[in-house]
């Protein structure tokens, strides 16, 4: 078979599923609504399974574990990013201060001093 052929099999193949997928669930088809009857017969089973599993999922020690990481791990990072503010204000105070640049360029001259006579 040439590769033309092939190409116009498998170009009917993907148009017939493709016609196939629109036809069972594209607004207002026959699957949507069956699978809409399906539910609503089961309304009441369906309520109670789900129910009945997120009450589970609420009382398991993994979940309270899970929830408490991503709880603490947010607040964290919300803390941290308010104080990286306050932060940040304090440096460009102590920065535009004269007094404070000299003592820390002092500071760090001194470091360096002692750093490479240890060496």
């Amino acid at each position: 078979m040439s590769n033309l052929e092939n190409d116009i099999i498998n170009t009917a193949r993907g148009a017939i599923s493709e016609s196939i997928v629109k036809e069972l669930t594209g607004y207002n088809k026959p699957l949507n609504s069956l699978v809409s009857a399906v539910i609503s017969d089961n309304k009441t089973d369906l309520y109670r399974l789900i129910n009945d599993e997120f009450s589970g999922l609420l009382n398991s020690s993994v979940f309270k574990d899970e929830l408490k990481l991503a709880l603490n791990k947010k607040l964290a990072s919300v803390l941290v990013s308010r104080m990286g503010g306050d932060l940040e204000k304090k440096v460009n105070e102590l920065k535009s201060n004269p007094e404070t640049r000299a003592k820390v360029t002092l500071a760090l001259s001194k470091m360096i001093d002692d750093l490479s006579s240890e060496g």
